[in-house]
């Protein structure tokens, strides 16, 4: 291995033929080697790159094959699958490569190859490259080696105009005729996706709490298929739950004299929407992927002792806190009957920037669960309180937010803050309650334990990604072990 990667052709259509011919007059694309070392030196310079920390010890190339034959309106596009050796680990990245003799505009950080004369970039920053690939893509059901696999009965109609979502994140999404949104998955793991999972079987059981799964992309590698991207319902003129919130919790600051239900941007009845369409997502999920099985209170608790113990290690003012968070997690463990209790598949990572507010309803997205986790255990049965403490958590973070600034933190403001949480987080256990049928709050002691575990997951992530934000999810703690 090389620290400037290797090129691994394969059989057939996945060779390196595609970085053979010409582009255009007077462009001819690097080679292997020159495309493996520019990708060392560019990829840890992308937001969707994971594995920044350790470091890029080589890269190989392992497919690399055309998607899209460009023309007059479009670039040609290549697709490669790569390999990265990075801090002990080998993790496989997807890269749609556009190639031309410039940049599209405002986009300097799309570069993943500069060669003589030509430039290959981040196809799916370009709207005519996104444009041609999901034309390609409809229209022959496939791009080059990656095969479309479509939902019975979905129409995919050939799109007529692409464009990026312009959010970018660990996966990057582009928008068809404002009707069909690709997610591509950009860090790649064998077997199945638990977002394509779940969605496709919230789909056929007609959920109206999650947009509609068309299709999704595969690629086999080695005799392994990897889920490369995903199509689903778009739904425009929607706002994602984490912008209202913030816009509610700024307004209950700003007019002291109001109630948090007499505000124009009041919460209440949203909050209590969203537990209703988590609740019946919760419901779904159970009949739609049946899950045989109970565990016991100490098997439920045993994860939250072993994440207590590892932040602890790591960040001083939870260690303080230990023999507290230890007895909430005690009690959680002898709250649960001796028969245990009933374990379904849920979403995993569930939080106000995970929903959506369309003009109809609530929707909820991402199902790939926690990004923490190994990606097998995404994919474990789970108690639905996990969910509903990430989405408490998250109205939480919402509250405090604006504080976090310091031009706003009065002892009225703080009150101001806490009232909002506390009455949206009732409003959004109300209405989890009245679809479900079951009160979480009936299980306090677990859904305590399931918050707290949840703040402490957030103190460690602030500490390694945000330590200006770090005393948000501590306070929090404090609060939940009455620590203040």
């Amino acid at each position: 291995m090389t620290d400037n990667g290797n090129f691994h052709p394969t059989s057939g259509d996945l060779g390196g033929g595609a970085s053979a011919g010409p582009i255009g007059e007077g462009f001819t694309l690097p080679d292997a080697d020159l495309i493996a070392s520019e990708l060392v030196r560019t990829l840890p310079l992308h937001r969707f790159f994971a594995d920044k920390a350790a470091g890029i010890d080589g890269l190989d190339v392992l497919v690399h094959a055309p998607a899209v034959r460009g023309d007059a309106e479009s670039p040609d596009v290549d697709l490669l699958f790569v390999r990265v050796h990075s801090g002990g680990a080998s993790p496989a990245y997807l890269l749609p490569i556009a190639w031309g003799d410039a940049l599209p505009a405002a986009h300097e950080d799309a570069l993943l190859v500069a060669g003589e004369g030509v430039l290959g970039y981040d196809a799916l920053v370009d709207p005519a490259a996104v444009t041609a690939l999901g034309r390609t893509l409809a229209a022959e059901g496939a791009l080059g080696p990656m095969m479309l696999k479509k939902v019975p009965g979905a129409e995919l109609p050939v799109p007529e105009k692409g464009r990026p979502m312009g959010v970018e994140q660990s996966n990057t999404s582009v928008i068809f005729d404002d009707e069909v949104m690709m997610k591509v998955f950009r860090r790649l793991h064998p077997g199945v996706n638990a977002d394509v999972e779940l969605l496709a079987a919230l789909s056929a059981a007609d959920c109206a709490s999650v947009p509609r799964l068309y299709g999704w992309a595969e690629l086999e590698v080695d005799g392994e298929k990897y889920t490369t991207a995903m199509l689903q319902e778009f739904v425009p003129n929607s706002a994602d739950g984490w912008s209202m919130a913030l816009t509610s919790v700024r307004d209950i600051i700003r007019e002291a004299d109001l109630q948090p239900e007499d505000l124009g941007t009041a919460f209440g009845f949203e909050a209590a929407a969203l537990g209703a369409a988590v609740a019946e997502v919760h419901e779904n999920l159970a009949a739609a992927v049946p899950v045989r099985g109970r565990v016991s209170g100490e098997e439920l608790v045993a994860p939250m002792r072993v994440r207590l113990a590892h932040v602890a290690g790591l960040v001083p003012q939870v260690n303080e806190l230990y023999d507290a968070a230890e007895a909430v997690f005690e009690k959680a463990a002898e709250s649960v009957a001796d028969d245990g209790v009933p374990v379904q598949r849920i979403h995993g990572d569930l939080h106000l920037g995970q929903v959506l507010r369309t003009p109809r309803h609530w929707l909820l997205i991402d199902f790939e669960g926690e990004p923490s986790r190994p990606w097998d255990e995404r994919r474990l049965p789970d108690h639905p309180l996990r969910d509903v403490a990430g989405m408490v958590r998250s109205f939480d973070y919402a509250a405090h937010f604006p504080l976090l600034t310091g031009r706003e933190d009065s002892r009225q403001q703080r009150f101001r803050v806490a009232e909002w949480a506390d009455h949206n987080v009732d409003a959004f256990l109300e209405g989890y309650a009245s679809t479900s049928g079951r009160d979480p709050r009936d299980e306090a002691a677990l859904l305590d334990a399931f918050i707290l575990d949840k703040a402490i997951y957030e103190c460690l992530y602030e500490a390694q990604n945000r330590p200006g934000w770090l005393e948000l999810p501590l306070a929090a703690v404090a609060r939940l072990l009455d620590t203040e």
